[in-house]
């Protein structure tokens, strides 16, 4: 499975992967709004960061705004481990889908669009 490829090739939780992958598509974030992206509490993204910081994946620096405050960002080596997660991604997602014909797939996203909307409304 994912999970397992994830974390055996990248050493990393699924958890912290996708930390990884919100700071490289987001950029730098407080502390406080990364655990609201990743619907973490403030203990759980910092232990996760204090982690992500000690493998040299991601940086934390007081905000130019508020001293009080942190940022978290992603480093070139926590970007390197964010392209192979991708690429891991991708792959199965391949694997996953490849049997299923192009009228079914449409027809997945097109009930996945319905539910979606129906949730918004």
């Amino acid at each position: 499975m994912l999970t397992e490829k994830i974390t055996f090739e990248l050493g990393l939780s699924l958890g912290e992967f996708g930390v990884l992958v919100n700071l490289s598509e987001a950029g730098p974030q407080l502390m406080v709004d990364l655990a609201n992206n990743q619907a973490f509490t403030q203990a759980a993204i910092t232990g996760i960061v204090d982690h992500l910081e000690e493998l040299g994946l991601a940086r934390r620096e007081p905000s130019k705004f508020d001293k009080r405050k942190i940022r978290a960002s992603i480093t070139e080596k926590g970007e390197e481990k964010v392209k192979v997660g991708m690429k891991l991604y991708r792959q199965f997602v391949e694997r996953a889908t490849r049997r299923v014909s192009l009228h079914d797939m449409n027809l997945v996203l097109k009930v996945l669009d319905e539910m979606l909307a129906a949730a918004n409304e």
